[in-house]
């Protein structure tokens, strides 16, 4: 069974900005749980981006968050490139088959990039949380028992 509360805890500390708490919960996770903690951010990414793009999913909005988080980062090393982050939004968004493109790693390293970016910019995200770490860990585990 996978480590949720850890994976909640990890997330918490990772969306609130604790970068250092982040990384000491993000160690406690075994390797046997690594894909289930990778299936779970994968699942409350979609939820904020759900929230994020709820009334608007053009081409040219995505391009608006895309360019936002590249200010927003920019000094992060590496830099942020923009080709991944438009490719992982549009992946939620139905295609899919972007994923192909984007290493394992750069798909966690951008959905926990966007993710704090989302939920420091929302405070319905941020009053409600626990609701959405709740619903991530239903689709994570539904998606785990789909195979």
């Amino acid at each position: 069974m996978a480590n949720y509360p850890l994976f909640r805890e990890v997330m918490r500390a990772a969306v609130s900005g604790d970068a250092k708490r982040a990384g000491e919960l993000d160690d406690q996770i075994t390797d046997a749980d690594r894909n289930a903690y990778n299936i779970y951010v994968t699942a409350l990414f979609c939820g904020a981006l759900e929230h994020r793009f709820a009334t608007d999913q053009s081409q040219a909005a995505i391009k608006r968050f895309v360019d936002e988080m590249r200010y927003d980062y920019r000094n992060a090393q590496p830099p942020i490139q923009a080709l991944v982050v438009e490719g992982l939004i549009r992946a939620v968004f139905g295609e899919d088959h972007l994923l192909d493109e984007i290493s394992g790693e750069d798909q966690l390293r951008y959905q926990l990039l966007a993710l704090r970016k989302i939920v420091d910019q929302s405070p319905e995200m941020k009053s409600r949380l626990d609701d959405y770490l709740s619903d991530a860990e239903t689709l994570a585990a539904e998606l785990q028992s789909e195979g």
